[in-house]
């Protein structure tokens, strides 16, 4: 009777034992498979937008530097005093070029208020929306690019005196190691997840 009973014992036990592994994988592959779904959803809905912002703004910014450094080049060499002849022809150009010189200021004035804030506010909308997708090294910056938007729009708002602003050491520089956590952090997760992918692959 024992010798008739223990081929059963040892099927259930291996029965039971095979259901245990195949639990443990499938709860391994759960746990791959929810990783790789936060690490698309971090990428999708919070990195990716703010490194388009970032971009957006970097390079509208060097745009209008290029633009303005031609300027002043070329107003410099429209300005050259070589004789007393040139005189007249300095003021004569003066009145007509100015006008045109100035619209470039105006229009970079313009792209700072109406492209390059209105991004940087969209950074900070952004992250009170997608704060949970964010790293923690991402996250200690935001209270860096929530002042920097702060005080530009009070200045804008011109409730801001300027010798107050001269104290605040407002700079875009603050926001540099933000900029260089954001493609940091990107790069990491685009490893994690193409990784991930070969290894579920390869399994």
């Amino acid at each position: 009777m024992p010798d008739a009973i223990l081929p059963s014992v040892v099927s259930a036990a291996s029965g039971l034992l095979g259901v245990a592994v195949g639990g443990y994988f499938t709860a391994i592959n759960q746990r791959h498979e929810r990783q790789q779904r936060r690490i698309g959803e971090q990428l999708a809905e919070f990195y990716s937008p703010m490194l388009g912002l970032r971009a957006k703004v970097r390079a509208t910014n060097d745009v209008q530097r290029k633009i303005t450094g031609a300027a002043a080049s070329a107003w410099q060499t429209m300005m050259a005093y070589k004789n007393e002849a040139d005189i007249d022809k300095i003021e004569m150009l003066t009145k007509e070029r100015t006008p045109q010189f100035d619209r470039i200021i105006q229009y970079g004035n313009s792209q700072l208020s109406d492209v390059i804030m209105p991004a940087y506010r969209k950074m900070v909308e952004l992250f009170i929306s997608k704060m949970h997708l964010a790293e923690p090294s991402t996250i200690k910056h935001f209270s860096a690019l929530l002042e920097y938007v702060e005080i530009w729009d009070r200045h804008v708002a011109e409730s801001l005196p300027g010798e107050v602003m001269a104290r605040l050491n407002h700079s875009e520089e603050n926001l540099f190691p933000f900029y260089e956590d954001l493609g940091d952090t990107f790069n990491r997760l685009q490893d994690r997840k193409s990784t991930r992918l070969n290894s579920s692959h390869l399994g």
